[in-house]
């Protein structure tokens, strides 16, 4: 049922003033076997200083840059939110909506 918890990073957007990368937009898909949690949002850098110039850049070096960032005493914060969400989906106990008709599956 459940396989090697995989997350993807992919950067869709950034902003800069002059070669300074200010801040990023990103998504985060995070796969454990059938279950699928995505989160995206728009980090803000908080570390002002040119790691490298702007052309050298790439977007695992933004990504890396974004996970220290989010990371407090060896926790990703944006890690742990998408386990949590991936847990509810396994422990999912919700019912059909009792106001939609009936319906059945047959099985072959």
């Amino acid at each position: 049922m459940g396989g090697a918890l995989m997350y993807t990073w992919k950067i869709t957007k950034v902003s800069a003033d002059g070669e300074l990368i200010t801040h990023a937009h990103y998504e985060i898909t995070a796969i454990d076997g059938e279950y699928t949690a995505k989160v995206a949002g728009n980090h803000w850098f908080s570390d002002k200083i040119l790691k490298k110039p702007f052309n050298e850049v790439t977007e695992t070096d933004i990504c890396n840059w974004i996970e220290k960032e989010t990371t407090f005493n060896d926790e990703n914060t944006l890690k742990t939110d998408l386990q949590k969400q991936l847990n509810a989906m396994k422990n999912d106990q919700s019912t059909a909506l009792p106001w939609l008709p009936k319906t059945f599956k047959i099985t072959l």
